[in-house]
């Protein structure tokens, strides 16, 4: 039997984490919890922004067919790590604002609860599709790890909680709250001024650029063409590497048996042909004559980095006081 997929280019990389902001929702650390009558939390002990690291990925792969693999442009790019430090200072900003107007107990989400597959943008371990020969053969195309979440707080949404947070009530600007004037925009205004936002943009629109000229190459359009002929003799009819999400809709299932046998399928062949090795190798090439040609944008851009990473370092250390 002759299974026929259909393929559609993927995206090069997203980016790792939403710098979203705690608003108001968050995770119980340990501590005992209460709401009162007047909708204020409060807790047997004092509240700090609670940061999770299990599961988090690995800095550099350490398994599969692109272990140790590590781009050019990968020392351009922010980590994991680094996008939830500044998450922690941003959200420990809010408390600190929040409880400058009584909101003495305000709480935010627990951080690294839901971490990427990689470590940084470049994707490495899915760069060039499945490269992990045991997590293809235990879980197919699927992501292995739950996605932990978190709840929200009881009692913090409220009209004045809102108000204070992002200084407006109902479309409308507010300056003041209970006779104290309010930063413009609020909270969430003063702590985008006290904690700068990553610049990853630039870095990331170059990653995609590298990935998309990759796939012209005369090596890699012949490496993947060899392992299309690879899986065909498998019983699958196939161009490219993609689409797996597709795979997985059309099974229906999270890790059916057919499912299990594409993905292994798609690795071994990977193996046998060198496809990610080559790709990897073509798209270094690509990837330091890049870096030449936008050098002075790369350090001005990773040059702000370290300036919200220091900022951000800065209000983490006075909050932990």
């Amino acid at each position: 039997m002759t299974i026929r997929l259909s393929l559609a280019a993927p995206l090069a990389a997203a980016s790792l984490a939403m710098l979203a902001t705690g608003c108001g929702q968050g995770q119980t650390d340990g501590s005992t919890v209460v709401t009162g009558d007047d909708g204020q939390v409060s807790e047997s002990a004092p509240y700090t922004p609670r940061v999770v690291k299990e599961n988090w990925p690995e800095k550099v792969p350490t398994r599969g067919l692109a272990k140790g693999m590590v781009l050019p442009l990968e020392q351009y790019m922010v980590s994991y790590a680094e996008e939830i430090a500044v998450q922690q200072a941003r959200d420990n900003a809010e408390i600190a604002c929040m409880r400058r107007y009584g909101f003495t107990h305000w709480r935010t989400e627990d951080r690294g609860t839901s971490p990427p597959p990689a470590d940084n943008a470049s994707n490495m371990p899915r760069r060039y599709g499945l490269s992990d020969l045991a997590e293809a053969k235990k879980y197919g195309h699927h992501l292995p790890g739950q996605d932990r979440g978190s709840a929200p707080v009881p009692g913090q949404d409220t009209s004045e909680a809102n108000t204070v947070l992002l200084g407006e009530n109902k479309g409308e600007d507010i300056t003041s709250f209970k006779g104290r004037s309010l930063p413009e925009g609020g909270c969430m205004g003063e702590v985008g001024r006290t904690v700068g936002n990553l610049d990853m943009d630039l870095v990331e629109r170059l990653n995609g650029e590298s990935f998309e000229r990759s796939q012209q190459t005369p090596a890699v359009k012949d490496a993947m063409a060899r392992w299309a002929s690879c899986m065909k003799d498998r019983g699958y009819q196939v161009e490219m590497v993609w689409d797996t999400t597709k795979v997985v809709e059309d099974l229906g299932e999270t890790a059916s048996e057919e499912g299990i046998k594409i993905a292994t399928a798609e690795v071994e062949c990977k193996q046998e042909t060198d496809l990610i090795k080559i790709w990897f190798y073509e798209e270094t090439k690509i990837q330091k004559q890049i870096i030449a040609d936008n050098q002075k944008a790369l350090s001005g851009a990773q040059g702000r980095q370290e300036k919200t990473l220091g900022e951000a370092a800065g209000v983490n250390k006075a909050a932990a006081r």
